[in-house]
């Protein structure tokens, strides 16, 4: 019996000259994966009465292509406050850097910038020091600092001073807009029990493996006439991916090249 499954699926194999290709998603990056499983999904859908042979995996691949997107969320979510953190970070050492520009100089009173920077330190020290103050308390002392200093502009130049004060109301501006759209961000109990992007790619390639291996039985056994274009849609699509990755490879191998030459 064994000997006969084997004589079959190789007569089978013979005849049939299509299936699906197979590819390497586990070598995508995140948002190159969502966006395959989203294409996929739009050819699995444009070939419903087919994919009724296999509505289970179908309907599980549906499952996990939405925990994908919640997962997807979640990272950029996650990277969104990392980002705001370290704009905080930046704005309080920017903040001491202008600090310590001015300082220095109002310890020498023989020092022909001595008065300048005494003007500009009053100033500063009135408006208080942002490191001890919630963070939307020091975003608004850090526009109240930029407004304070703006007369003293000639005494900052000469100081070389202002392009601190420059960098620091910058990155007061980009942690304001960071710290707005982390407030869009989803709220965490709606992405509670969400899967870890490891773990619901892991899923989802098994569940399209799954689907692909059975369609390709199905060619075997019935022949490729009902299936011709639905394959080569999807085979379009893989080819896409399958050359980014290749793409890729190439200008990793090249790189390494050039590393070792510069050695």
């Amino acid at each position: 019996m064994i000997d006969l499954i084997i004589f079959l699926n190789s007569i089978s194999s013979i005849i049939s000259v299509i299936s699906i290709k197979k590819l390497p998603l586990e070598h995508l990056r995140n948002a190159e994966h969502q966006r395959f499983v989203d294409d996929a999904d739009k050819i699995y859908d444009k070939y419903q009465l087919e994919l009724q042979l296999m509505a289970p995996f179908y309907a599980e691949f549906k499952r996990l292509k939405e925990e994908e997107a919640k997962s997807m969320t979640v990272e950029r979510n996650n990277a969104k406050v990392k980002e705001k953190g370290r704009a905080e970070r930046n704005r309080d050492k920017l903040h001491s850097k202008l600090f310590n520009s001015v300082k220095y100089i109002t310890y020498d009173e023989s020092d022909p910038l001595f008065e300048a920077a005494q003007r500009v330190m009053t100033v500063i020290k009135s408006v208080g020091n942002p490191k001890h103050l919630a963070e939307n308390a020091e975003s608004s002392m850090l526009i109240n600092l930029g407004v304070k200093l703006e007369p003293y502009r000639a005494d900052l130049e000469a100081l070389g001073a202002q392009v601190h004060l420059d960098k620091l109301l910058d990155a007061n501006n980009e942690f304001i807009q960071l710290e707005m759209e982390c407030r869009d961000i989803v709220t965490a109990r709606s992405l509670a029990n969400t899967l870890s992007m490891v773990a619901v790619r892991r899923e989802i390639d098994a569940v399209h493996r799954t689907i692909v291996d059975s369609f390709n039985m199905q060619i075997k056994l019935k022949g490729e006439e009902d299936y011709r274009t639905f394959v080569a849609d999807l085979n379009t699509l893989i080819d896409r991916y399958e050359s980014l990755l290749a793409q890729r490879k190439t200008r990793s191998s090249n790189s390494s090249k050039d590393e070792e030459v510069s050695e």
